[in-house]
């Protein structure tokens, strides 16, 4: 039996499930999410429900998973 491979949204999702932010830095690096994240978070949001919220701090992006 073959394993199946994480999706972008699944490396997102784990990173974000802690409940703290990151900044889009740390999320672009290739072993947490990988470069073009932004795909990611709309698929996550859009398709899958995941209140991810984005917060510009200057001319950065950090992002997190609300945790209820």
């Amino acid at each position: 039996m073959q394993k199946r491979k994480k999706t972008k949204v699944d490396m997102l999702i784990e990173v974000l499930s802690d409940g703290e932010w990151h900044w889009g830095d740390e999320l672009a690096q290739p072993h947490k999410v990988g470069w073009r994240f932004g795909d990611a978070v709309d698929k996550a949001r859009d398709k899958k429900g995941f209140p991810i919220i984005r917060e510009r701090v200057g001319l950065k992006h950090r992002y997190r998973l609300p945790q209820f």
